[in-house]
C-alpha cells in the first residue's frame, strides 16, 4: 500500500508545476461571478493537473485494511455510482473492485469526450 505521505508529496508537486506554469506565463487565472478558475496552455499546467488527480487517487486507495471489515458481514449486492462533471469523474462505491471498474468506465467516457472535442467531422 502506498502511504498517505506519498499522496501529499504528489499533490505538492502538482501545485509546484502549476505555480511554475504561472511563472513562465503559460497559465492565467480569473474569476467568473464568484468562482475562481485557472487555465493554461503549456506542459507544466497539464502535468500539474495530472499530478493532482493522481494524488487524489493515491489518497483514496491508501487507507489501511484495518478500516475495512468485510469479514464481519456478508455483502449481497455491490452498488456504486459514477458522476461525470465535464471530464472530472466522481466515483461513489464501497467496493474496491467496483471502484476500479468505474475508473475504467470513466476513462473510456473521458477519452470519447476528448476525441469528439478535438476531432472535427
Amino acid at each position: 500500500m502506498v502511504s498517505r505521505n506519498a499522496s501529499i508529496a504528489i499533490f505538492i508537486a502538482g501545485i509546484a508545476f502549476i505555480f511554475a506554469s504561472f511563472l513562465i506565463g503559460e497559465a492565467r487565472a480569473g474569476l467568473f461571478i464568484i468562482f475562481p478558475f485557472i487555465y493554461g496552455t503549456g506542459i507544466f499546467m497539464f502535468v500539474g493537473i495530472i499530478l493532482i488527480l493522481i494524488a487524489m487517487l493515491v489518497f483514496a486507495f491508501s487507507f489501511p485494511s484495518e478500516f475495512i471489515h468485510e469479514g464481519e458481514y456478508e455483502i449481497k449486492e455491490k452498488k456504486g455510482g459514477l458522476i461525470l462533471i465535464g471530464p472530472i469523474p466522481i466515483i461513489i462505491t464501497g467496493d474496491r473492485k467496483l471502484a476500479l471498474l468505474l475508473i475504467i468506465i470513466s476513462i473510456i467516457f473521458i477519452s470519447f469526450f476528448l476525441a469528439f472535442l478535438f476531432v472535427k467531422i
